[in-house]
């Protein structure tokens, strides 16, 4: 622990695992006032800047990793706080679009417009698209919350309303994350907040990522589009947006850029935290809707057909079924496997394409898990499917008798919400497929 003094004029950049207790005066985070006896953590990965509002003493403590260091100014710029206060002062009601790179300063961009609505007595809601880094709900979803209060790190933002992409890039399933977008946005527009903000993903380069956000920025319709870029990063996409009323701002120095096992271990963070609790419960797939791939969630096979496939393999497999796209084939060992003239032989006479699954390849899917009412339980993770049983086991703190649908992913984790290398869950059907994101 180390007794710190700030002076105005100066800021404090807290990089976590980090933490500062105000003993003494007043600092401003983001917009965010912090008096006596007030702490506030860094995680790791994330960059907090303290400014004095007066003369204060504070308590940092750092953790392993973790640093602080002080610098002369605000670290928020002019701009930053020109294109605020233009965005407060628009009639209600206000749209805001935040667009940018990876580590550009969306997130911290995003605070400080929602602190300063606030404190301008806007009702403020967010939609947290990033689903790379998300904040408002778990990795890999898009959510909708309101701000009440001034916040310091919107991870402690509880969300509303959470739709389930299942990847953590939008450039594999943009159908799916633009339905995603209309159905957080009508959760948004039913909440009655007047000042809303869009925080959108990392995925800036290319034609395709242009075209994503243009067709974002269709949906959401924004009165202003706040875009961070360095150089010229942001131009194919601001092309795309030419229509609409944009700010282009700098990329502040304190912005922190971060490499990939930063960020997966941000996403772990997200992971555990909605992981809390969790044990392994059974849930009957006859019993409850499955959006995604998942096998066993099909339907079992007549004994017609199950003769065809015993005519072409000379046996049958531990398990198949089927759904309207396919019919799955699930083997024990991997020297059961068939050909590609066995496939071929199958797809014709069962007039569908036939995917050969390996029992355990479910292992570790990510999924969502939703009540009657739609309403978001909670995520977790694929143990096994019981064939035998027709269930799946999954490692959730949601109780299984809630569970009304099961929506699977397409990336794996672990228990302890360590993301797992391995090839992502088949597409589903209809989703576009272009190029690679953050």
């Amino acid at each position: 622990m180390e007794l710190v003094k700030l002076e105005p004029g100066k800021t404090l950049l807290l990089d976590g695992p980090a933490s500062a207790l105000v003993v003494s005066g007043r600092v401003s985070i983001f917009g965010a006032e912090l008096g006596p006896r007030r702490r506030v953590v860094a995680r790791m990965g994330r960059r907090l800047p303290l400014e004095a509002v007066e003369p204060s003493e504070l308590e940092v403590v750092v953790g392993q990793g973790g640093s602080f260091s002080i610098v002369k100014g605000s670290s928020i710029p002019r701009s930053w706080l020109e294109a605020v206060e233009e965005a407060i002062s628009r009639p209600s009601p206000t749209r805001i679009m935040v667009l940018g790179g990876v580590d550009a300063g969306k997130t911290s961009l995003c605070t400080l417009l929602a602190n300063k609505a606030l404190k301008a007595g806007r009702s403020v809601g967010l939609i947290d698209a990033d689903v790379g880094q998300s904040d408002v709900g778990p990795p890999c979803t898009i959510g909708f919350a309101r701000v009440e209060k001034p916040v310091r790190d919107l991870s402690t933002v509880r969300a509303e309303h959470v739709f389930f992409l299942g990847d953590k890039t939008p450039s594999y399933m943009v159908d799916r994350a633009l339905e995603g977008l209309k159905s957080v946005l009508k959760a948004a527009e039913g909440s009655g907040v007047d000042f809303l903000i869009l925080n959108t993903d990392g995925w800036i380069a290319g034609h395709s990522a242009a075209q994503y956000k243009k067709a974002m920025a269709s949906i959401f319709s924004p009165d202003l589009i706040l875009a961070l870029h360095r150089g010229e990063e942001l131009n194919g996409v601001l092309k795309a947006l030419e229509d609409y009323d944009i700010r282009s701002l700098e990329i502040p120095d304190f912005v922190k850029e971060r490499d990939r096992e930063t960020r997966r271990e941000l996403r772990a963070q997200g992971y555990r935290r909605y992981l809390e609790g969790a044990k392994v419960v059974a849930i009957q797939l006859d019993w409850v809707d499955v959006e995604g791939w998942l096998p066993g969630s099909g339907l079992r096979l007549g004994r017609e057909r199950l003769a065809l496939i015993r005519s072409v393999l000379g046996r049958l497999p531990a398990f198949c079924d089927e759904t309207p796209g396919e019919v799955r084939l699930v083997f024990e060992a991997p020297e059961e496997l068939p050909g590609q003239e066995e496939l071929a032989e199958l797809e014709e006479l069962l007039e569908k394409p036939v995917r050969p699954v390996l029992k355990g390849e479910e292992e570790g899917l990510l999924v969502a898990l939703y009540g009657k009412d739609n309403r978001f339980l909670g995520i977790g993770v694929v143990i096994c499917v019981d064939y035998h049983r027709k269930a799946v086991k999954v490692y959730t703190p949601v109780s299984s008798d809630d569970v009304a649908k099961i929506c699977v992913g397409r990336i794996r984790v672990d228990r302890n919400g360590n993301e797992v290398e391995g090839p992502r869950a088949p597409q589903e059907e209809g989703q576009a497929s272009l190029e690679p994101g953050q």
